[in-house]
């Protein structure tokens, strides 16, 4: 009965690679030891910090002429040149052009694996420089996207002001209409107020007479019974 597979051969054979194991060196309590040493001593590097806190900080960045490996190719860092012409803008039956070729090339590459597999090395290396020729088309459309993003936000940015002024116009006119109404309601019950303070002044001035001959009614009983006053 053959062995079960060991922790590496399930590791090789995993779809995704394992997370790198310094993720575990960012916990709670490191992050607040290294927070707390950054303060006591902020020129700190990595070499003053003990093991289980140098995952912590940032590794400096590579200098140029500097060589570094992603995906098993090792790539060099070449610093970017001001000197260089203008470049061309980007021109898509280039593009059209290097994938068709990129297809011709896997066909006979596939040609070459199928009759002849020593034979496989110059069109690999083939595709290869095809696709690095593909990739650097395509970041030449970068600006060009980066620009076309912005007008697309500025349009939606102006699309939505002008919605906005036109819902505050609206509100505007819907504000005049309500109080034209109300200066009109008032206009037309000027007059009716007008008459019924007539109305209610002629009734206060008839009370008022009534009064007063009352009053009058009544000194004039007190100086029959009692006499005139002095």
């Amino acid at each position: 009965m053959a062995n079960p597979p060991g922790p590496s051969a399930t590791a090789i054979s995993a779809a995704f690679p394992a997370p790198p194991p310094f993720y575990k060196s960012f916990t709670p309590a490191n992050l607040a030891s290294l927070a707390s040493l950054q303060e006591s001593n902020p020129s700190l590097t990595a070499n003053d910090l003990p093991s289980e806190l140098r995952n912590l900080l940032p590794p400096a960045p590579p200098a140029p002429k500097q060589q570094y490996r992603t995906f098993g190719e090792t790539h060099e860092i070449s610093a970017p040149s001001t000197d260089d012409p203008p470049k061309e803008p980007p021109n898509p039956h280039r593009l059209l052009q290097t994938t068709r070729q990129l297809l011709l090339t896997f066909l006979s590459l596939t040609h070459a694996l199928a009759t002849e597999p020593e034979t496989w090395a110059p069109k690999w290396d083939e595709m290869r420089a095809l696709f690095s020729e593909a990739h650097a088309i395509v970041n030449e459309y970068r600006p060009h996207q980066a620009r076309e993003t912005l007008i697309h936000m500025m349009e939606e940015q102006v699309e939505r002001c002008k919605s906005e002024t036109k819902a505050c116009k609206e509100a505007c006119a819907r504000v005049r209409g309500v109080l034209e109404e109300v200066e009109k309601g008032q206009g037309e019950s000027q007059p009716e107020m007008s008459i019924m303070q007539t109305e209610e002044s002629g009734v206060r001035g008839k009370g008022e007479k009534i009064k007063a001959s009352t009053e009058k009614e009544v000194w004039a009983v007190i100086e029959q019974e009692v006499g005139k006053f002095d």
